[in-house]
Formats: C-alpha cells, sequence, structure tokens
C-alpha cells in the first residue's frame, strides 16, 4: 500500500465535494449518514486496485467532508442559536465524525467488491 497511490487522482476530492454539496442541498437538519455511505461506496467502485487502498481512500474521504461538514454546521448554528449551542453541537459533533468515518471505510470496502463481482 502506498499513500501516494491513494491520494493520486481525484477520487478523494470528489468524494468530498458530493458529501458537501449533498449536505448543503438537504439542508441543516438532514444526516449526512447515508451520502457519506454512497459516496464511500463509489470511492470503493473507482479505487478498486486494492481492498486497503478502497478503504483508506473512503476513510479520508469521509473525514475530511465530515470535518467540512461539521464547520459548516457549527457555523450556522453559532449565527442561528448563540454560543451555548455550539458547545453541545461541538460535543456530540466528535461522536458523529467518527461514525461518519467508520461508515466511509466501510463504503470503501462495499464498493471494492462490487467492483470485483462486476469484474467476475
Amino acid at each position: 500500500m502506498d499513500i501516494n497511490q491513494i491520494l493520486k487522482g481525484k477520487t478523494i476530492p470528489l468524494g468530498v465535494i458530493i458529501i458537501v454539496i449533498t449536505y448543503l442541498s438537504g439542508g441543516l437538519s438532514t444526516s449526512i449518514l447515508p451520502f457519506v455511505f454512497f459516496t464511500g461506496i463509489l470511492i470503493g467502485f473507482i479505487k478498486n486496485n486494492d481492498k486497503i487502498e478502497a478503504l483508506i481512500a473512503g476513510l479520508i474521504a469521509a473525514f475530511i467532508g465530515s470535518v467540512i461538514t461539521t464547520i459548516i454546521n457549527v457555523g450556522f448554528m453559532y449565527v442561528l442559536y448563540g454560543s451555548a449551542y455550539v458547545t453541545y453541537l461541538l460535543t456530540n459533533s466528535l461522536y458523529l465524525i467518527i461514525l461518519y468515518i467508520i461508515v466511509g471505510a466501510i463504503g470503501g470496502i462495499i464498493g471494492y467488491y462490487v467492483s470485483e463481482e462486476i469484474k467476475n
């Protein structure tokens, strides 16, 4: 496994853009969990050379996308509700970021296996 091979190409930035755009188009009240999962599947489908490569690519895209959406969400909530709600949101967001990373990695593995099944 070579980290340069994983980061090569436009797969991870494409995954991050998909996560952020679906979050913004879905509104603040929606969860990005299904978007992260399907984006992980898409990334695993594209990065189908190795299981570990698909897993790490899905993990990296899910991490970056969830951090960006959390920052956007904290910004909106600070403007709408003030700092008292933001402290609660930041505490809760740490658990959600970990969940999104796990789901993105699982999506990457599933996308790899879907790609392998289509090849055979």
